[in-house]
């Protein structure tokens, strides 16, 4: 009797093992993709020439709680025509308000991709950011409403993305018609709630 039980306990711990393992390498293979993305956006946007100062890299910042392990690595050193992109991660909003660098360098950014653990900062981390051209992308319920620019949505196990077009211009950023028709949505105009 002892022997089944504990035989049945290995097999629930293997389970709940498994499970974990799979459900991890599932949300990694989204990022992989969401990080694909994000690679093909920096081709369908022009950003002012004053953002475009360092002529070698284009820096993409992800700020947030890490849940999608290496998912970044992939795209990180690849080349946009003679540009190599660079990833710097951000634990939270509360990393970089320590100090004046911190905020500095997540103004630096191209794109900052932010985590849905920030989602009650989405709007204080978008106010650090105004006015220094950075693309923001997101992956949570609200994002574009918040001030975000692109948002990633899940629809039958597909990844697709909506734009903000209108804080895109606000931004100075150019997103280009071929990314816009690519969009589930584009929102043109002003929200109600002032973005």
């Amino acid at each position: 009797m002892k022997i089944r039980t504990y035989n049945l306990f290995l097999v629930l711990i293997l389970v709940v093992l498994c499970n974990c393992v799979f459900a991890e390498t599932e949300q990694e293979q989204e990022y992989k993709v969401k990080a694909a993305f994000i690679y093909n956006f920096i081709k369908f946007i022009e950003w002012p020439p004053t953002k475009l100062t360092d002529e070698k890299t284009i820096s993409v910042g992800i700020i947030g709680s890490n849940s999608f392990g290496k998912s970044f690595e992939p795209i990180e050193n690849k080349k946009i025509g003679e540009k190599t992109i660079a990833i710097e991660m951000f634990n939270s909003i509360d990393q970089f308000k320590l100090t004046g660098k911190q905020i500095d360098n997540i103004r630096k950014c191209h794109v900052l991709f932010i985590c849905g653990s920030e989602k009650k900062q989405f709007k204080e981390i978008i106010n650090i950011i105004k006015d220094h051209n950075v693309l923001t992308v997101g992956d949570t319920k609200g994002f574009l409403e918040s001030g975000g620019i692109i948002n990633f949505l899940i629809e039958d196990q597909k990844v697709s993305f909506e734009i903000n077009n209108y804080i895109a211009k606000q931004s100075k950023l150019n997103v280009r018609s071929q990314l816009l028709r690519l969009a589930k949505k584009v929102v043109e105009e002003k929200s109600k709630d002032g973005n």
